[in-house]
């Protein structure tokens, strides 16, 4: 299962901010149930949220990868949004970061071992990319992101 297999342009937001990363983790879960990815909204932000506490997602150059694995979750299923401002997200030395780069990973409980480790490892060798990280901040479209993810896999 690859990453890009998982992104559908209606669960990507280009451009805007948010006040608060739950409220960013919100508006992403509310796409990803929009496109009947998520049964139960509160049970996975609950989730979402949960992992937060026991480490934050925040992982530096301005990129925050949170989620959650849930029943509530219908499929393995990811949202992204690339921010105009930054939003304030809790790093792994537990300071706030600046983040304008989010992508949540919605997974099943019956999918937790190998499907969360190989999503969190294709995305951890994508954005390790400078030059990738810079290209996403530059797309304008939903299906442009889609086809730089597509094309960077490769």
């Amino acid at each position: 299962m690859k990453l890009v297999d998982l992104i559908y342009k209606d669960a990507i937001s280009i451009g805007g901010s948010f006040g608060a990363s739950t409220e960013a983790i919100e508006a992403l879960t509310d796409k990803l149930c929009l496109l009947g990815k998520i049964e139960h909204r509160g049970q996975f932000v609950a989730a979402v949220i949960e992992r937060e506490e026991q480490g934050p997602t925040a992982l530096g150059e301005g990129l925050a990868v949170p989620h959650g694995k849930s029943d509530s979750v219908i499929e393995p299923c990811v949202a992204i949004a690339i921010l105009d401002s930054p939003v304030k997200w809790v790093g792994i030395d537990e300071d706030e970061e600046d983040v304008d780069i989010i992508v949540l990973l919605g997974i099943p409980l019956a999918h937790q071992g190998d499907t969360h480790i190989a999503l969190l490892s294709e995305l951890t060798c994508l954005l390790i990319d400078d030059e990738f990280r810079d290209s996403i901040k530059r797309v304008n479209s939903a299906e442009a992101l889609i086809e730089l993810i597509r094309t960077a896999s490769e």
